[in-house]
């Protein structure tokens, strides 16, 4: 098409230009649109817009694994409103990313770590997805819906384990951030030396920060894949001047300054690796044996026995009853039997 309309030596009328950019707007729609669906139940969407990751937070957002990010502008029976998501490689990826973007006025949702809400907007991480939702806040089957629409939704394991091993006690709201790298370690607690956490272990950590009665303390605890892993890494942690270390299981709490060990003391005796074990086990005794039932069991089986043997000897009989008379009748005389004495040899 556009050849057509520039092959006469060029465009020559605004209508034609006009052609050109309406093809061109249509060529690009397709890649406007990496996350957001068109129509949202009975929210259409309006406009989208391609975010781009700030200078200063690209080397985290690479290190979370991030994919896209898109903002898009909808308008329906509620009137309109904006929506931005943030697409990353799985679960863990999406709650670091929430953490690092939620602000610190968010209240938290009841029982939930992926939700929270300000005056005027919604933040939530769902599986490798992080949304802002201004102006609105959907309702559990708005969501649902959106989440059937959505491209690329994974889960990638599901959240991770280390936010429940954090103590809650003190603990200053949204102060939590995820670690899962060197870049997010320099960014969030600059004061741990990234060898010593290990990350070629596949180390994990969640750093933190308390109130105390000398004020608000940071406590970084480390998770690796295996206590054994953890010990490796302890004596390192426990050789540098002025942290307070504390190993439980596959978790290492780090406080890396020098405040009275009367303040980080039960901030690191309340880390603890608690594995639940699920015993299954009787809860009454085994009922006794039915002595009746299995004698009866037994007459039965024999009486079954006993038939079956008749049943096969009469049907044996009549069998050879018939052989007989066909032998009779086509050779006129009864049917000879051998009969070996081994008895006298």
């Amino acid at each position: 098409m556009l050849w057509r309309l520039i092959r006469g030596g060029g465009v020559q009328t605004g209508m034609d230009l006009f052609r050109i950019t309406v093809c061109l707007l249509a060529l690009a729609a397709p890649a406007l649109s990496q996350i957001w669906p068109e129509q949202w139940r009975e929210h259409r969407r309006t406009t989208t817009e391609i975010l781009t990751i700030a200078d200063q937070d690209r080397a985290l957002w690479s290190e979370y694994q991030g994919e896209a990010a898109e903002r898009a502008s909808y308008s329906g029976p509620i009137g309109a409103f904006q929506a931005t998501a943030y697409r990353l490689a799985d679960s863990t990826s999406g709650l670091a990313w929430f953490q690092f973007l939620r602000p610190e006025n968010c209240t938290p949702a009841r029982d939930s770590i992926t939700l929270c809400a300000t005056p005027g907007a919604q933040y939530m991480a769902h599986m490798n997805h992080v949304f802002v939702f201004e102006g609105w806040r959907p309702l559990p089957a708005e969501l649902a819906a959106l989440y059937e629409a959505l491209p690329s939704l994974r889960s990638g394991g599901g959240l991770p384990k280390l936010p429940a091993f954090v103590p809650e006690n003190g603990r200053i709201r949204n102060s939590e951030r995820y670690v899962l790298g060197v870049d997010s370690l320099r960014r969030f607690e600059p004061r741990i030396d990234p060898v010593l956490a290990g990350f070629e272990d596949s180390a994990e950590a969640l750093v933190a920060r308390f109130n105390t009665s000398a004020g608000p303390v940071g406590m970084t605890v480390f998770y690796y894949p295996t206590p054994q892993v953890a010990r490796a890494r302890l004596p390192g942690f426990e050789q540098q001047q002025d942290f307070h270390v504390k190993r439980s299981g596959s978790l290492i709490a780090v406080i890396p300054s020098s405040p009275d060990p009367a303040v980080t003391q039960p901030l690191l005796e309340a880390v603890t690796y608690d594995l639940n074990f699920v015993w299954n086990e009787a809860t009454k005794d085994p009922p006794m044996p039915n002595v009746g039932g299995m004698l009866i069991a037994i007459f039965e089986l024999t009486g079954f026995l006993l038939v079956s043997c008749i049943v096969g000897g009469l049907c044996f009989s009549g069998l050879w009853f018939l052989l007989r008379r066909r032998h009779r009748r086509v050779h006129g005389s009864e049917a000879t039997i051998t009969i070996l004495d081994l008895g006298d040899q």
